[in-house]
């Protein structure tokens, strides 16, 4: 069956930017002020997800008598102070991105973070603001895996979830993708590397293969992607 993709949906941290070592070490840092160490099981429910949402498994697990909101706003503080100068982006980001832009084919950022700290981010890493839309947690009601996020950026781009390819690194990211019935490929980074990414239509090294892959499907009526 050809299934022809007329946009690609990028996540961002672990996918487009190295930010993982960043964001594990402030939940390290901030669960050690309470005496709680960050499990590999814990990390595991916690890749991909809002914040607010890996607030709330972080205190169900640990059992804190403090909410969720307030681990959010403190562990945020911490996190936001590591980012300027020490965010790169992941390799072949920059070059696919202009690549897209080149052959015309629409592209979204699909983010479980909030709008300032992915501000921060992509100026961090040099990011080029190419996105034809951005969606970021607080612009949904339910974070992935829940399909909103990459629903809300097939609306935003006005394309078909069909015809939508998504990148992703994490299994929460490639859950929300097919549930949005969109092409996914699993772009696993260091910490996401033994991680089940099955249910993704394909697991690539890196981005520095995506343009091979898509190049591969592509036929002569257009650009499109067999599977």
């Amino acid at each position: 069956m050809t299934r022809r993709v007329k946009a690609v949906i990028f996540d961002l941290d672990g996918l487009l930017i190295d930010s993982e070592p960043l964001q594990i070490a402030a939940w390290r840092e901030y669960l050690q002020r309470h005496r709680a160490e960050l499990t590999d099981d814990m990390l595991g429910q916690m890749y991909g997800l809002r914040l607010s949402d890996a607030s709330k498994v972080v205190v169900n697990l640990l059992d804190l008598d403090i909410s969720p909101e307030q681990v959010a706003t403190e562990r945020d503080a911490l996190f936001l102070r590591t980012v300027p100068g020490n965010i790169q982006p992941c390799s072949g980001a920059i070059v696919l991105l202009t690549e897209l832009r080149h052959r015309g084919i629409p592209s979204a950022l699909a983010t479980s973070g909030h709008r300032r700290y992915v501000d921060l981010a992509l100026e961090s890493a040099g990011i080029p603001r190419a996105f034809n839309a951005e969606v970021t947690g607080e612009m949904v009601v339910l974070g992935k895996p829940d399909p909103e996020t990459f629903l809300t950026a097939a609306r935003l781009l006005g394309v078909e979830p069909a015809g939508c390819l998504v990148l992703e690194d994490s299994p929460n990211g490639v859950r929300a993708a097919k549930a949005a019935g969109m092409l996914c490929l699993a772009i696993p980074n260091e910490d996401t590397s033994d991680h089940d990414l099955s249910a993704a239509d394909q697991i690539l090294p890196s981005l520095d293969q995506v343009l091979e892959w898509m190049d591969s499907r592509s036929n002569e009526t257009g650009f499109g992607s067999t599977l």
